[in-house]
């Protein structure tokens, strides 16, 4: 193979890699009346997946209401570019991409809003209550007073993604109750899951959409109750640069989400009996 054939196939290839990803800004679009919105997602149960290769879930539907709004309220026609993601269960991945896109690209998962990812990111308002739990195998016994967590879970490795909400919480479990813990880092949430299946001396923090997914698919997994932590929320992140975010928010504060519609998308992605765990925590 000639060098210069080579150096183009390389930089094709490099150019592949390192594509940004790139979407109309509402200054832009406010003089074409049409934008083109670029939707990346990591794999979350219930709210973005693919099924049958089709963008699925919470997150999706969430967009389709607000193009919908902004049809009304500005007249701005827009239409969705799926960007094509190598690794959906690469969570660490996609923080990095959308903190790198440019204009009117929107970041769909089970992302926490934080104060500290606030100064990297644009988020929408909160659009679901996340309950943060403890899990591990079926085969250990329920913790059920906080006096036998080191005596329950003492011989037990914990397994998490790195930078998530839910290491900081299982780091936060070392420091209270279990200082001689180890832990692993994982690829994904489902593989932490995963993790816990194929390991009964495995431990993980993972979200409650996590949860009923594997209890859905009978695997045996057991929830520690006096974990649970309700102080979580779930946004839709944007680069900074992203100007849409100000409409995001009017959409999502206009009563969307005490609406029969957002009732709806809840229980057509995550069911009614989670729509009502949902009322009750909120």
């Amino acid at each position: 193979m000639r060098k210069s054939l080579l150096l183009a196939l390389l930089l094709t290839f490099s150019a592949g890699c390192w594509a940004q990803l790139q979407g109309d800004t509402y200054a832009a679009a406010k003089q074409s009346k049409k934008a083109t919105w670029t939707l990346t997602y990591s794999d979350s149960p219930g709210l973005a997946t693919l099924v049958n290769g089709k963008p699925d879930g919470i997150c999706y539907d969430l967009m389709e209401e607000f193009a919908k709004y902004v049809k009304t309220k500005t007249g701005i026609e827009v239409t969705f570019n799926y960007a094509k993601v190598d690794d959906p269960s690469n969570f660490t991945a996609f923080l990095t991409n959308v903190k790198a896109s440019k204009g009117g690209v929107f970041g769909l998962s089970n992302t926490t809003i934080t104060e500290e990812r606030k100064k990297s990111y644009n988020f929408s308002p909160a659009f679901l209550k996340n309950v943060s739990m403890i899990i591990t195998h079926n085969s250990v016994a329920e913790v059920t007073d906080l006096k036998n967590v080191a005596s329950t879970f003492g011989s037990l490795k914990a397994v998490v993604v790195k930078g998530s909400t839910n290491e900081a919480r299982m780091l936060e479990l070392k420091k209270k109750y279990l200082p001689n813990l180890t832990i692993d880092n994982s690829a994904s949430f489902l593989k932490s899951i995963d993790a816990v299946v194929a390991d009964k001396n495995v431990l993980t923090s993972a979200d409650f959409t996590y949860y009923l997914k594997a209890l859905q698919s009978r695997k045996p997994i057991k929830r520690h109750a006096i974990f649970d932590e309700s102080v979580e929320e779930f946004g839709s992140i944007m680069p900074l640069s992203n100007d849409w975010n100000g409409l995001l928010a009017e959409f999502m504060k206009s009563g969307f989400i005490e609406s029969s519609q957002y009732n709806k998308i809840i229980t057509d992605h995550l069911g009614q009996s989670v729509l009502t765990f949902i009322k009750k925590i909120k």
